[in-house]
């Protein structure tokens, strides 16, 4: 890789051990991608780091726990800090984890509590390099804010933010940013659970050449929220890790399908049409059983939290179903500043303080993580990720297709099939 004066000062030792060891991995990194140089980044976000799955950062089980916890006591000892100027990391319970965090350079923001880029605030510009944390925030960044973007996981973002840098690759690349499937979407989008799984047809089918970006076509631009876009992103880095797209006349490199595709013929075409959308729908369909658990995992707006409020106004959530809702940070504050929290908790909703929070006999559980010890058999959702990830603990999960079914079998205690 072709390095400048101050990359090479980094990857000799000249600022100390932990910007050396920063810049080796990335360097090792740009090697395996085939980079010709690093990039300065504008942006990059610690925020995801600190859930309690292997992989994450503040997550005491695991290997890489302990790895980013000794590379940040170096950093702390050497007193570097974050070159990139932009790193953000969430609030945490933690407050020893909160001052090591602002030592070296990190802009404290609200709990993510989804990992959605609707907490990412601030977010970075058109053009700007950065290395989000997470996924969900990848697949919104390019295709939405044209932001150039890859997800390289909790040590590629913190190195990247020590140093400033990245390696240019992936998507980060002119070339790469360019169209390649062209989809044609033939079916109302009534809701943003439709375009969740609209997202999860297109990631699932283009899973083995995930890199290929698609271009979506057929979409009612008046039509879209920034809710069905979000909802869209989550659906699309799972199952098929894609963290690109375009869509005709929202994505700003992507105005006309000409340009979305440098002038050039897709090299795959397909249609999805309401046969493709049942498709998902039936791999998720719930069979009649009793819920125990119905949660509404994709983070409630303040338009959507003044939705169920209006559902849930004067009825009371079964006895014996416990139900979870997870909220935006601009979200929670109206709740908590209007006296919309009070109403929801009065109707027996739980209001998690993090992603995927659910109340079951007393004890706050994660279904992803819990639902086999604790006895959980049924399992209702919004969500697409949850029926992947909760499936694990060999327990039912359906998807329903409206926010008004899953308050309804919240209040029934019952699914109507």
């Amino acid at each position: 890789m072709k390095l400048n004066k101050e990359e090479e000062k980094m990857l000799t030792g000249a600022y100390g051990e932990s910007y050396k060891k920063a810049m080796e991995i990335l360097v090792t990194m740009g090697e395996y991608s085939s980079a010709e140089k690093m990039v300065p980044i504008s942006w990059a976000d610690l925020t995801t780091f600190s859930g309690r799955w292997g992989g994450h950062g503040d997550s005491p089980d695991n290997d890489l726990y302990h790895y980013l916890r000794d590379f940040e006591e170096l950093c702390l000892k050497e007193n570097a800090k974050f070159k990139c100027p932009m790193t953000i990391v969430d609030v945490s319970k933690d407050e020893e984890r909160n001052e090591r965090m602002k030592k070296l350079g990190a802009k404290l923001v609200a709990p993510a509590g989804a990992s959605s880029p609707h907490d990412l605030f601030p977010w970075p510009l058109f053009g700007q390099y950065a290395s989000p944390g997470a996924t969900n925030g990848t697949t919104f960044f390019n295709p939405i804010l044209g932001v150039r973007a890859n997800s390289e996981g909790p040590i590629g973002v913190h190195m990247a933010a020590l140093t400033g840098r990245t390696p240019e690759y992936g998507y980060l690349l002119d070339e790469n940013r360019l169209g390649k499937v062209l989809v044609e979407v033939k079916t109302e989008l009534k809701n943003y659970i439709d375009w969740a799984v609209l997202g999860f047809y297109i990631s699932r089918k283009l899973s083995a050449h995930y890199w290929d970006i698609p271009v979506l076509t057929g979409i009612d631009t008046l039509k879209v929220t920034s809710d069905d876009i979000m909802s869209f992103c989550a659906s699309m880095n799972h199952p098929g890790s894609m963290g690109h797209f375009l869509i005709e006349g929202i994505s700003p490199e992507a105005p006309t399908i000409e340009k979305a595709f440098g002038g050039k013929e897709p090299i795959e075409k397909f249609v999805v049409g309401p046969e493709e959308m049942k498709e998902i729908y039936d791999l998720y369909a719930p069979s009649g059983n009793k819920p125990d658990i119905v949660t509404v995992r994709f983070p409630l707006t303040v338009e959507r939290l003044y939705e169920v409020l209006n559902l849930l106004e004067g009825k009371k959530i079964h006895q014996n179903v416990s139900f979870a809702v997870n909220l935006t940070v601009h979200a929670r504050t109206v709740a908590e500043r209007f006296g919309v929290r009070k109403k929801l908790e009065a109707c027996g909703v739980l209001m998690g303080e993090t992603q995927g929070q659910v109340l079951w006999n007393g004890e706050i559980i994660d279904p992803w993580v819990d639902s086999r010890r604790v006895g959980i058999k049924t399992m209702i959702t919004d969500s697409l990720k949850d029926c992947n990830g909760a499936r694990n603990q060999d327990i039912e999960v359906a998807l329903l297709p409206s926010l008004e079914k899953i308050i309804n079998t919240a209040i029934n205690g019952k699914v109507e099939v």
